[in-house]
C-alpha cells in the first residue's frame, strides 16, 4: 500500500491477492470512515514528513520547483510550500490578511502555536479538521480493479464507502477552533477542479506585472549536478476544458519534434544543443505553464540567446502556418497547402495516440486503479479511460482557432527564461550590475523554504527585438515535419498463428519458451517465439553481440582478455555518440512507437528494438547497418561534432556524480566498487576521458565491428513469423561478416577463430565470517542525510533452474526459496521498527537481490554462470550517525532472529502463499516476457549449448534445455519451505556465519570522523584484524585507495564457490573432450585434484589482479 499527494488531490492505493480482497477493502475503508490519528502516530508522521523534506533538499528538481514557487504571485495557491516540514506542521496557517505582512518575522510570530506543549495536539486537531472538511463523499472517487465480476466488486464497495458521511459543520470564522481556521484558510484560494465544476477564470501565478512588467527576464539557478540547461516558460490559459482538443497536442508535438526542419535539428546541426522537449509544466483549471526544456552544449551556452531566437523563429513558423490554414478553412478552401499540412499533422497525432490506446496490454492493477481514480475525479466516468487518446478526433475537429490563440501568446513579452548551469551562475554572480545590486527586482534572491539562492536579471532591448517574431522575417531553414513513414497501416496478426490465438488476449495461457531456430557454431544463434498470448501487432527483438573488446583488451602473448578501463570508456562514448548522431533520423520511428537502444553490457553489445511489428525488423536492420558502416572522418556518425557533444555530456556526468546524489546512492556506488565493479571509480574515468580523441574512438570502433571472434544471440518475439526472423538474422550475418573482413590481421597473430572466451558479468566472493565496513563522506554540499547499506552475500551459489542437471540443485533451490521467504518476512517488521517507531529516516527498506558471475573454465572447456543471492538493508537518515544506524539495524536483526524460531506455521504459510502467488502471476506485457526469456539466453546458452557443440547425441538431452521455468520451480519450493529452512538461511547469510559489506555514507548532520569509527577488533585504515575470542573479522575502509587494495584479495565468486555447481554432465563433458583430444587419461586422473586446485588458485589471484588493475 502507498499514498501520494499532488497539488489538488491525495491518492491512496493498495493491492492484495484476490481471495483476500474483501477483507482488505473493509480494513481500507475504515480509514476514511473513522481514522484514529493517534497523538503518537501523528507525531511520528510529522517526523516522517520532515525526513522526506530533508531527502528532497538535495534534489535539483525539487530545488528548482521551490524557486519557481518563489517567482509566483504570493496570493496564488501555486506559491505554497509543496511538502511541509517539522516547522510548518506546528504553525497555524495565517488568515489572508496576515499572510502578506511586511516583515517575515512578524508573519512567523503570528503563525506559531503559542504553547509548545500543545504543538502535537494542534497538529492532530488540524488533521481531524482537514479530514472532516475534505474527505467527503462528494469529494472522493473509488476505483477497484480485480478479476471478480463487476457486480461482486460493486457489492464490496457500495455498502462500505456509502456509509461515509459529510461530517463538516459550517461555522462562522469566530466559531471555529484555531485548527479549523488553519484548515479552512489553507484551502480558501484553491479552485475546485473536479469533473462538472464551474469553469474558473484565467489566473496565472506567473505574471509580468509581478516583476514590474519587465518580461522577458532571465532566472539563473545553480544545480548540484553538472548541468547545462535552458528552460523557456510561457504562462497560458488552462487547457483542461478542451479535453482531447487541447491545443497543446499540436504545439508540443511541433515544438518538441526532432526530425529534419525542426528547431532541434537546426540547433543540433549548429552544435548548440543535444536535447529538446516541449510539454506542460503545469496544467491546472485556472492556468497552464508550457515549458520548453533544452540541453545545451558548451557552445550553446555561450550562444544561448541564439538558441532562444531559433525557438521564437519556430513559434513564428507555427503561427504563420496555422493562421493561413485557418483562413483557408474559413473560406472553405479544402485544397489549401497549409490546411492540408495541418490536417495531416493532426491526423498523425490522433492516429498515434489512439493506436497506443487500442494496441496496449493491460498494466498492473496497482497502477491502473489510482490512475483511473484521479481521471474519474477530473474527467468523469465516461471518458476516464480514454481521455488523452483522441479516439473521437478527426481532421474535421482540428482545433485551429485554439492553437492560433495560444501560439499568439508565445511571445518574448509573455515568457521568462531559466538558465540552469554552474557556468551561467558564475557569470551572473561574478560581478553584479549596479542596477541589480540596488534593485529589489533584480540580483541575488533566496527561496525561503529550502534556502536556495537564485538570480534575476534583465535582457537587453536589442536581444528582445531580435526575438520579437511578430516583426521579423521567417527563418527559411525551418519547416514543419514531413509525413511519418513509420506509422503502421498494417495491424494484422501473423498468418502462422492458430485461429484461437487471433481472437483476443490469452494472458492466463502458460508461457512457452522460444525455439532455437538457427545454431551456427561460427556466427551465433537465432531464437524465435511467435506470440500467442497478447494478440497485438507488436514485436520485440534483442540482438546481443558477444564481443570481448567492449570492455577488455587482448594480451596476445597469454591469449587472455584483460579488463581495460579505456576500452570500457571508449565503448560507452561510442554508443552515446551513435545515439546522438541518429537522433534526427530515428525520431519519426520513435514517435510511431518503434523504440531502440544500442548499449554496452558486460556481455558485449546489445541492440534492443520494440514496437509495432510492421516495420520492426527493417528498422532494426537500418540501425545496425548504420553502426557497422564505414566510419571515415567525413561520412562517419563518429564525426567531431557528435563526439564533442557526447564527450562533454560524459565528462559533466563524471564531474558531478559525487557532488549531486543522495547518500544512499553513494552507499550503493561504493558497495558495487568493492563487490562487482572492475573500474577504479568515476574519478579515474574522468581522468581517462581527458585523452580521448576522435581518431582513437574511430580506431576502437573498427576494433569492435571487426572482431573475428564476436558471436551473436538473437531473440525475435511477438508478431513476427519465423521466416521473417530468419531473414533478419541472415542480414545481420551478412553485415557483421562484411565488417569482420576489415580486421587487420597484421596487428597480431592471435588465433581469433579458436578464441572461445566469453565476456560476462563479474562478482567477487566475500571472505567467510567477515564484515567489511566502508566509510565515506558525501561530497554533495546540500546532503544532510547519512546512509547505511548492508549487503549480505550468500556463500552458496543461487538456484539456476531444474534443467541444469546439477547435483546441488535441490540445495541451491531450497536455500534460494528460504532466502526469498525470509526477506518477505523481514520487510514489514524492519520498516515498522526503524521507520515508524524509531523514526530513523524516511527511506527504510530491505529486499532480496540477485547478481550473476560468468566465468570460463581454466582449461577453457566450458563456460558457466553462477547466480549469487544477496539480502539488502538500506536506510537514509539524519537523526543518528551512520555507525549508530548500523548498530540500530543490527539490534533489530538480532531480535528478529529470535522471533523466527517461534514463528507459527500459519504465519509461514501466509508468507509462502503470498510469495509463490506473486511468482506465478501471469506476465502481462510482451516486453516483460521478452526480457525474462532473453536473460535466460544470454546467461545460460553458452553453458548449455557451446559446451556441447562438438559432442555426439548422448548429450542431446542437455543441449538447449535452458531453465525457462525458474519461477515455477521456485514457487513450488517456496510452498515447501519450513521453519528450519528459514532459520538455516538466516544463520548462513545474516547470522554469525555471514559475509557482508556495510557501506556508511556521512552527510552534513554527522560528518565523517575517522578517529571515531568504531571497531570491534580495533582494525583501522583498511587493515584486516583476525578473528579472536569469537569476535568477527572486521575490515574498515576509509578511502578509495583502501577499497581498491582490499578488493585485490577478494577472489572472483566463481573460483570461490562455482566449481561446486558444475553439473554432472559437465564433468562427463570434460572427460569426454579430453578423451577425444587424446589426453593421457591415467595421468590426468592421478593429478586432477592437484591440477584443478592449482589452476583455481592461480587464476583467481591473476584474474583478480587483472580485473582490479585496469589498463589505461
Amino acid at each position: 500500500s502507498n499514498a501520494s499527494t499532488a497539488m489538488s488531490q491525495t491518492t491512496y492505493k493498495f493491492d492484495v491477492l484476490s481471495e483476500h480482497a474483501e477483507k482488505a477493502i473493509d480494513i481500507f475503508s475504515n480509514f476514511f470512515i473513522s481514522p484514529l490519528f493517534t497523538r503518537s502516530g501523528t507525531a511520528r508522521e510529522v517526523n516522517a514528513v520532515d525526513s522526506e523534506n530533508s531527502k528532497n533538499m538535495s534534489n535539483d528538481g525539487r530545488r528548482r520547483l521551490q524557486i519557481l514557487k518563489a517567482m509566483a504571485d504570493e496570493q496564488h495557491h501555486y506559491s505554497k510550500f509543496s511538502t511541509g516540514n517539522a516547522q510548518t506542521l506546528v504553525m497555524a496557517t495565517p488568515t489572508p490578511t496576515e499572510t502578506h505582512d511586511d516583515t517575515s518575522k512578524s508573519e512567523k510570530e503570528k503563525m506559531k502555536v503559542d504553547d509548545d506543549e500543545s504543538k502535537d495536539e494542534f497538529v492532530r486537531e488540524a488533521l481531524l479538521a482537514y479530514h472532516r472538511l475534505h474527505y467527503r463523499p462528494d469529494n472522493m472517487s473509488v476505483v477497484l480493479v480485480g478479476p471478480q465480476d463487476l457486480d461482486t466488486l460493486q457489492e464490496w464497495i457500495v455498502p462500505r464507502y456509502g456509509s461515509i458521511t459529510n461530517r463538516w459543520e459550517d461555522k462562522s470564522h469566530d466559531e471555529m477552533t484555531k485548527a479549523e481556521q488553519a484548515v479552512v484558510n489553507a484551502a480558501r484560494d484553491a479552485p475546485i477542479d473536479s469533473f462538472g465544476s464551474p469553469s474558473v477564470p484565467f489566473y496565472s501565478p506567473f505574471q509580468s506585472n509581478i516583476q514590474d512588467n519587465s518580461w522577458p527576464l532571465v532566472l539563473t539557478t545553480l544545480p548540484l549536478q553538472s548541468a547545462r540547461k535552458l528552460f523557456i516558460y510561457f504562462p497560458l490559459p488552462s487547457v483542461t476544458e478542451f479535453k482531447d482538443k487541447s491545443p497543446f497536442h499540436i504545439m508540443c508535438h511541433l515544438l518538441g519534434h526532432e526530425g529534419p526542419g525542426s528547431c532541434f535539428a537546426a540547433l543540433q546541426d549548429a552544435e548548440l544543443i543535444n536535447g529538446l522537449s516541449a510539454g506542460s509544466r503545469l496544467s491546472e483549471v485556472d492556468h497552464s505553464l508550457l515549458q520548453i526544456a533544452i540541453s545545451l552544449t558548451e557552445k550553446g551556452e555561450e550562444q544561448w540567446e541564439d538558441v532562444v531566437s531559433t525557438i521564437f523563429d519556430y513559434c513564428q513558423l507555427i503561427h504563420t502556418k496555422v493562421k493561413r490554414a485557418k483562413e483557408q478553412s474559413d473560406l472553405g478552401d479544402d485544397t489549401g497547402d497549409e490546411l492540408q499540412e495541418m490536417e495531416r499533422i493532426w491526423e498523425e497525432i490522433q492516429k498515434l495516440k489512439s493506436l497506443r490506446f487500442h494496441q496496449t496490454s493491460p498494466g498492473q492493477a496497482l497502477s491502473l486503479a489510482p490512475n483511473l481514480a484521479g481521471s474519474v475525479r477530473k474527467n468523469g466516468s465516461e471518458k476516464c479511460m480514454s481521455i488523452g487518446s483522441l479516439l473521437d478526433e478527426t481532421k474535421d475537429t482540428l482545433p485551429l482557432k485554439h492553437v492560433l490563440d495560444f501560439v499568439s501568446m508565445m511571445t518574448p513579452q509573455n515568457c521568462f527564461i531559466e538558465q540552469c548551469s554552474q557556468s551561467a551562475w558564475q557569470k551572473r554572480t561574478k560581478s553584479l550590475k549596479d542596477d541589480e545590486s540596488n534593485s529589489s527586482l533584480y540580483g541575488l534572491k533566496k527561496e525561503k523554504w529550502y534556502g536556495v539562492d537564485y538570480h534575476l536579471s534583465s535582457i537587453p532591448n536589442g536581444v528582445k527585438q531580435r526575438w520579437d517574431w511578430k516583426t521579423n522575417k521567417v527563418n527559411e531553414g525551418l519547416h514543419l515535419p514531413k509525413e511519418n513513414r513509420y506509422i503502421p497501416d498494417d495491424l494484422s496478426l501473423s498468418t502462422d498463428l492458430p485461429e484461437e490465438a487471433r481472437k483476443g488476449p490469452r494472458i492466463e495461457k502458460e508461457r512457452e519458451p522460444p525455439v532455437l531456430v538457427v545454431d551456427d557454431k561460427k556466427f551465433g544463434r537465432l531464437w524465435h517465439r511467435l506470440d500467442d498470448r497478447y494478440c497485438l501487432p507488436k514485436a520485440s527483438l534483442r540482438l546481443l553481440i558477444r564481443n570481448a573488446a567492449v570492455q577488455h583488451k587482448l594480451d596476445p602473448s597469454s591469449g587472455s582478455w584483460d579488463f581495460d578501463a579505456t576500452s570500457d570508456l571508449y565503448s560507452g562514448l561510442i554508443f552515446d555518440t551513435f545515439a546522438d548522431a541518429l537522433a534526427q533520423k530515428t525520431y519519426d520511428a520513435e514517435l510511431a512507437g518503434l523504440h531502440w537502444s544500442l548499449t554496452k553490457t558486460s556481455c558485449g553489445i546489445l541492440l534492443s528494438c520494440s514496437g509495432y511489428s510492421q516495420y520492426l525488423t527493417k528498422f532494426a536492420m537500418d540501425v545496425l547497418e548504420q553502426f557497422y558502416c564505414d566510419q571515415s572522418p567525413d561520412t562517419s556518425i563518429l564525426n567531431e561534432k557528435h563526439i564533442r557533444t557526447s564527450k562533454d555530456k560524459m565528462t559533466r556526468h563524471f564531474e558531478s556524480y559525487l557532488k549531486s546524489k543522495r547518500a544512499d546512492t553513494y552507499a550503493s556506488y561504493y558497495t558495487s566498487l568493492l563487490m562487482s565493479s572492475r573500474s577504479l571509480g568515476v574519478e579515474h574515468s574522468l581522468s581517462l576521458s581527458e585523452n580521448i580523441s576522435a581518431e582513437s574512438l574511430r580506431e576502437h570502433h573498427r576494433r569492435l565491428i571487426s572482431l573475428p571472434s564476436a558471436k551473436v544471440e538473437c531473440l525475435v518475439s511477438g508478431n513476427v513469423s519465423q521466416g521473417a526472423a530468419e531473414i533478419f538474422f541472415a542480414n545481420v550475418s551478412r553485415i557483421m561478416n562484411k565488417a569482420k573482413a576489415l580486421h587487420d590481421r597484421s596487428m597480431d597473430d592471435f588465433d581469433y577463430q579458436n578464441d572461445h572466451w566469453i565476456p560476462g558479468p563479474f562478482h567477487r566472493y566475500l571472505e567467510d565470517c567477515e564484515d567489511t565496513h566502508l566509510h565515506f563522506q558525501s561530497k554533495n554540499p546540500e546532503e544532510q542525510n547519512g546512509a547505511v547499506r548492508m549487503t549480505f552475500q550468500s556463500a552458496s551459489p543461487g538456484f539456476k533452474g531444474t534443467d541444469m542437471d546439477c547435483p546441488l540443485t535441490h540445495e541451491s533451490l531450497t536455500q534460494t526459496a528460504a532466502l526469498r521467504v525470509m526477506c518477505h518476512m523481514l520487510r514489514e517488521p524492519l520498516f515498522n521498527q526503524l521507520r515508524t517507531k524509531e523514526q530513523l529516516g524516511y527511506i527504510v527498506n530491505s529486499f532480496y537481490d540477485i547478481d550473476f558471475f560468468m566465468e570460463s573454465n581454466p582449461l577453457q572447456l566450458q563456460t558457466y554462470t553462477t547466480p549469487i543471492n544477496k539480502v539488502i538493508v538500506n536506510v537514509l537518515s539524519r537523526k543518528v550517525s551512520p555507525p549508530v544506524l548500523t548498530q540500530r539495524i543490527d539490534e533489530f536483526l538480532n531480535s528478529f532472529r529470535g522471533k523466527l524460531s517461534d514463528i507459527s506455521e500459519d504465519d509461514i504459510r501466509n508468507h509462502t502463499d503470498s510469495l509463490s502467488r506473486k511468482l506465478l502471476k501471469p506476465v502481462q506485457k510482451l516486453e516483460t516476457e521478452v526480457d525474462m526469456n532473453f536473460n535466460k539466453i544470454r546467461r545460460y546458452s553458452p553453458e548449455l549449448l557451446d559446451n556441447y557443440q562438438d559432442l555426439d547425441d548422448e548429450c542431446a538431452e542437455i543441449k538447449g534445455k535452458l531453465p525457462w521455468q525458474t519461477n515455477k520451480s521456485l514457487a513450488a519450493a517456496i510452498q515447501k519451505v519450513t521453519r528450519e529452512d528459514i532459520v538455516h538461511a538466516w544463520d548462513s547469510v545474516i547470522g554469525q556465519r555471514r559475509s557482508r559489506v556495510v557501506s556508511h555514507i556521512y552527510g552534513s548532520s554527522f560528518p565523517l570522523n575517522i578517529d571515531s569509527i568504531p571497531s570491534n577488533t580495533g582494525s583501522r585504515h583498511g587493515l584486516k584484524s583476525r578473528k579472536k575470542n569469537g569476535v568477527r573479522n572486521i575490515v574498515q575502509i576509509e578511502s578509495m585507495e583502501n577499497l581498491i587494495e582490499n578488493r585485490l584479495r577478494l577472489v572472483p565468486f566463481g573460483n570461490g564457490k562455482a566449481d561446486m555447481s558444475l553439473t554432472t554432465t559437465s564433468t562427463q563433458l570434460c572427460m569426454k573432450r579430453l578423451s577425444q583430444n587424446k589426453v593421457v587419461m591415467a595421468g590426468f586422473i592421478a593429478g586432477a585434484s592437484l591440477l584443478l586446485y592449482t589452476l583455481n588458485t592461480i587464476s583467481s589471484r591473476k584474474q583478480g589482479e587483472r580485473n582490479d588493475r585496469p589498463k589505461g
